[in-house]
């Protein structure tokens, strides 16, 4: 038998999850309706802000700026329409839906030509690190898509969490990839625009899913009919599920892919100010010896340091103890230090660009 506070515990934490999800009042269902419907429909607004966001993004993206890409996409409206689907979805709202669809279209096409605009007025560029990182999605990406799709549906449900609809909007990130694909398209890479695509296509599958999902949880599942459902609803639910079975495929090959290959990450990480100035200080009492490059071989406080160095000629014997020495002061550890000498001849650019410059064509 079922102890007494085992079944106390049960009862408060099934009371817990019904109130996070309890049903809604009549009033409160026709005002989020009504909130949901100002966010989906297509404004002079909503298209200064498609463009506004999508020029930010894109040159955030051709600059390499985190900081400019997550500003738009605080600004970026395209999550309203997705939410607009998502319950018009689980409403059978007909008319709702049609200006969600509308404005999620409308949205894409004018972010895509603001894209392929500002990537055709830049060209040259060589992707930057934010452009490549919405190159490479998978299965990871359709969970986040799908959790913010959940998250936003249910801020905008309650009025106490409507502050948080901005994070959601940066975890989602709509615009970026929108912008990737017209940027990447003019840059001349192909394959990230197509990838970019696929990005942008799975989480708007996702989002509209997850805000699916939380409306059905609030209980705003009940058809705006009183009879049935209209039979879009099930075409448009296959859809989206036929949709995301397709989309795993390939997310599921790139997701695998990283497994093996592992994330890209930097082979060293750089060490501070002063213990650099103190290396490099010491070296230049140092003959025939140059640093190549110098960092920390992880992020952990007691990471060990890795010096690169090419001589020219003839090395002192002690040079790698005083180089440990002056690392482990200046990081105030004994942390490991290794020190990697490279052996070469220097060269003068100058007599060799000369030497070209004299030789006669066709003689190497």
């Amino acid at each position: 038998m079922e102890k007494p506070e085992e079944s106390a515990s049960s009862e408060q934490a099934a009371s817990f999850l019904t109130s996070l999800f309890s049903p809604m009042d009549r009033e409160v269902r026709l005002e989020l309706l009504e909130k949901i419907s100002d966010s989906a429909r297509i404004s002079k607004e909503y298209i200064m802000l498609m463009i506004l966001s999508t020029s930010l993004a894109s040159l955030g993206l051709l600059q390499g700026s985190t900081a400019v890409v997550i500003g738009a996409m605080l600004v970026a409206p395209l999550m309203g329409p997705l939410i607009g689907a998502g319950m018009a979805i689980m409403q059978g709202n007909t008319l709702l839906y049609r200006v969600s669809l509308k404005s999620i279209l409308a949205g894409i096409a004018i972010g895509f030509a603001v894209s392929l605009l500002i990537g055709f007025l830049n060209p040259g560029f060589e992707p930057s690190m934010e452009i490549e990182a919405r190159g490479e999605p998978d299965l990871l990406d359709l969970g986040i898509a799908f959790l913010s799709g959940f998250v936003a549906a249910y801020a905008f449900a309650n009025a106490k969490l409507t502050s948080s609809i901005a994070g959601v909007a940066i975890a989602a990130a709509l615009v970026p990839p929108l912008a990737v694909m017209g940027v990447a398209l003019m840059i001349g890479q192909p394959n990230i625009s197509l990838n970019a695509t696929l990005l942008l296509a799975t989480n708007i599958v996702a989002i509209i899913l997850g805000a699916a999902v939380a409306f059905r949880m609030l209980g705003l599942h009940k058809s705006i009919h009183k009879d049935i459902k209209p039979r879009w609803i099930n075409v448009t639910l296959m859809l989206l599920a036929l949709s995301a079975v397709l989309l795993l495929v390939p997310l599921h090959e790139k997701y695998s892919t990283k497994q093996k290959e592992g994330l890209p990450k930097p082979l060293i990480l750089p060490v501070s100010a002063d213990t650099r100035d103190q290396v490099q200080e010491f070296l230049k009492t140092q003959s025939n010896v140059g640093i190549v490059t110098m960092g920390r071989s992880s992020m952990e406080p007691d990471s060990g340091v890795i010096v690169l160095l090419a001589s020219y000629g003839p090395v002192e014997k002690t040079l790698s103890t005083e180089l440990r020495a002056i690392i482990r002061a200046s990081r105030k550890k004994d942390v490991p230090v290794q020190v990697i000498l490279l052996k070469g001849e220097k060269l003068d650019e100058d007599v060799l660009i000369a030497e070209e410059q004299i030789a006669p064509r066709g003689k190497k």
